[in-house]
């Protein structure tokens, strides 16, 4: 009976808990049922149905014109929209609607359409054309209202608006109404701004346009106001003059030709020069081919597809020089400072704006002095005259504001550069040459910041060569190594940190060596250069510091050591060939390829661990290396795998299955092993990579042969060799484009 009785009990509280249980699903159900009813109920067609699409705002020339009940939702399949709210209301388009018929017209940009309710066939200036979709009557069923629904991308792109979508809004935006040889258009393509030496401008006159397949853009806006090149045009002959005296350039062109002069030497550009009217202002604006008349004015320039504006750079500000007559040659006693030039370089991510002064006395020109105070760098020069003309240039839109030359009785000459901010330099002299570099910081296409993220004074004696690195990227920093004791030397001379990334600069003594240790806040790229009197180092994300970027992985690794033979493991081979051996091949200062190793130390790593590292480096390829192993010892030879599920195109084209054809060719042919061929297979870390990504087998561990060169230390070597080569071969035929 107790036995009875403590059953039932236990019965009790058991449905008692499965009713609790119950009651508490109920209750966190309810969340659920909610979230099932999210969207907008609708009626149309005759039928009663829950929207529930993304719902877009749309804006018109940068105002937002819907109103939230009312925005852009998706019915079937395209964007639909109130056509009062947008184009009658929001863009002030003429536009009617017959109750009777059923027919809306809406007049805008020189376009009449006219669309029915419920049908596609609509009339574009009383031409039959086919809608991909049918206006709709809709009724808002919570708001009690009805309204006219027509698809936003046909109509305002009809009606010559400019439509672009994103992930929550429509942009439309009015067209240009021009006239341009003889021939008047709404234009509805590209408009453009200037982003002129890291300094963007939007233009008054007209956007940079791009008719024919080439950009145009505002001749004197661009080329006078914003450039300051000297700029004439003559209306009744169409002659156009454009001049830069610091440079020494003069291009004489001719309206609606593309021959012209540049220094009385006979050139064609890519397209002629044009006059372009406003229509609706009635204003002509004469425009030039951006590509062909920069090209020859002595610029680098660009078209940068995803910010909108073209990119327009200096590559000399000014070469101002004066030839010395016998006697100033002759004279040792003064220096006469008669060449001066100012140029922009840009390498590697790095830009800077560089000073070249050359005088007339070796002697002389090293005992100049340099000092930054502020935002102020002062060059001052003894026993010197200045022999040229120009002492005063204020058009860099650099990192430099101003530079000004100041000539004192006592044979005393000053150059100071006002900067904008605190600016880094470098300086050296050559014969009679000085050479300062001014370092200029900005932003890249993808907003971070490239720069001279640390300049180190550069001991007198120490070269480049000298130095070597080591990319600690696991533990977040960096060593710098300079063989000899420095210690007490940067004491003395701090080294200059500008990126604030940057957690912590040290320096200490190991071995032979001085290592300056650097401390990151995340992975970060690097390229040591020698600039003049410092070693200076550029620093941002990898991808804005590598042409290429790949991931090797060796296969294995801590308690698993992979296959076995003879108490040799896999893991350990594929670590000495892809790491040990390969490390050295990708050591330089400044390379182009970046290699970053999934493990630098016998330890495991997950598989899901490698492939999501590949992603955070931003690599563009990842190679696996492992031993194979079968129970016959007759099985050998080596086997390239990519997986089909991660073979879509990337960079230059390349897949996968081209990676893996590449490697396993120059392996073959290299390491004379069978060739077991390209395969593909679903393994984890080529399945789930993000980029091109191969899993090599080098050979059998397992096998009669095979064993035998795998664990030769002249055959590892010669491994590792063939794999540099072909990773070097791959990023040169399938170049990254960066």
């Amino acid at each position: 009976m107790q036995s009875i009785k403590y059953l039932t009990q236990k019965s009790i509280l058991i449905l008692l808990l499965f009713f609790c249980t119950i009651g508490c699903l109920a209750i966190e159900s309810k969340p659920i049922q909610a979230a099932t009813t999210k969207g907008i109920k609708i009626r149309y067609n005759k039928k009663t149905k829950r929207n529930k699409s993304k719902k877009l705002n749309i804006k018109y020339n940068s105002k937002k014109i819907t109103k939230s009940p009312y925005k852009a939702l998706v019915i079937n399949k395209y964007y639909m929209a109130p056509y009062y709210d947008v184009f009658k209301t929001g863009i002030k388009a003429s536009c009617k609607y017959s109750t009777k018929t059923k027919t809306l017209t809406i007049k805008k940009n020189g376009v009449t359409l006219k669309m029915t309710v419920g049908k596609k066939t609509a009339y574009v200036n009383d031409k039959k054309v086919k809608m991909p979709t049918a206006p709709l009557l809709v009724r808002y069923i919570a708001k009690k209202k009805t309204k006219i629904l027509v698809p936003v991308n046909f109509v305002a792109k009809t009606l010559n608006l400019s439509y672009q979508k994103s992930s929550s809004t429509i942009t439309l935006k009015d067209p240009l109404y021009v006239s341009y040889d003889n021939l008047k258009t709404y234009y509805t393509g590209v408009q453009g701004k200037i982003y002129y030496n890291h300094k963007k401008y939007t233009l008054k006159t007209l956007p940079v346009i791009k008719l024919e397949k080439n950009m145009y853009m505002p001749a004197e806006e661009v080329l006078a106001t914003i450039m300051h090149l000297n700029y004439k045009y003559d209306n009744e002959s169409g002659k156009i003059t454009i001049s830069n005296e610091d440079t020494g350039i003069e291009i004489i062109a001719q309206v609606d030709s593309n021959q012209i002069t540049v220094n009385g030497v006979a050139k064609t550009i890519n397209a002629p020069v044009k006059i372009i009217q406003n229509v609706e202002s009635q204003e002509d604006t004469v425009c030039v081919p951006a590509s062909g008349m920069l090209k020859y004015l002595g610029y680098t320039r660009s078209w940068n597809k995803t910010n909108k504006y073209y990119v327009v750079q200096s590559q000399n500000y000014f070469l101002w020089s004066k030839e010395l007559t016998e006697e100033q040659t002759a004279d040792s006693t003064l220096n006469y400072l008669n060449d001066f030039k100012a140029t922009y370089k840009e390498e590697s991510g790095v830009g800077s704006v560089n000073i070249s002064l050359t005088g007339s006395s070796v002697d002389l020109m090293k005992k100049l002095t340099i000092k930054r105070s502020g935002n102020i760098i002062t060059i001052t020069l003894p026993t010197s005259t200045y022999l040229l003309d120009k002492n005063q240039f204020s058009y860099f839109d650099e990192i430099i504001k101003q530079m000004d030359v100041i000539s004192y009785d006592d044979n005393t000459v000053t150059i100071s550069l006002t900067c904008y901010t605190v600016a880094d330099y470098s300086y050296m002299i050559q014969d009679k040459t000085l050479q300062l570099s001014v370092l200029y910081t900005y932003s890249s296409n993808s907003g971070s910041v490239i720069s001279h993220s640390l300049s180190i004074p550069r001991p007198e004696s120490v070269k480049i060569d000298q130095v070597t690195n080591e990319d600690l990227y696991a533990s977040k920093k960096f060593k710098i190594k300079i063989k000899g004791d420095y210690v007490e030397y940067y004491k003395q001379n701090p080294i200059i940190i500008n990126n604030n990334s940057i957690k912590s600069v040290s320096v200490s003594k190991s071995g032979d060596f001085t290592v300056i240790t650097v401390k990151t806040s995340s992975i970060r790229g690097y390229k040591i250069f020698e600039q003049g009197s410092n070693f200076v180092v550029s620093m941002g994300a990898p991808k804005d510091i590598y042409q290429s970027i790949l991931v090797l992985d060796a296969g294995h690794g801590g308690y698993d050591p992979g296959a076995t033979n003879k108490s040799t493991d896999e893991k350990d081979l594929t670590f000495k060939i892809a790491y040990t051996l390969m490390k050295g091949y990708f050591s330089q200062n400044a390379p182009d390829i970046k290699v970053y190793w999934t493990r630098t130390t016998d330890t495991y790593v997950t598989l899901a661990d490698r492939t999501a590292f590949a992603k955070s480096v931003g690599a563009d390829a990842f190679i696996s290396l492992h031993m194979n192993s079968a129970e016959k010892t007759s099985a050998n030879g080596t086997e390239t795998y990519y997986s089909v599920s991660n073979n879509s195109k990337s960079f230059s084209d390349i897949t996968s299955q081209k990676m893996a054809n590449l490697f396993q060719t120059n392996l073959i042919n290299d390491l004379k092993l069978k060739d077991r061929g390209t395969k593909t297979a679903g393994y984890y870390v080529i399945k789930h990579n993000t980029v091109p990504a191969i899993l090599i087998e080098l050979g059998f561990l397992s096998g009669s042969t095979d064993y035998n060169r795998l664990t030769n230390s002249s055959f590892q070597k010669k491994a590792a060799k063939s794999i540099y080569n072909s990773i070097v071969e791959m990023f040169t035929t399938y170049p990254t484009g960066r």
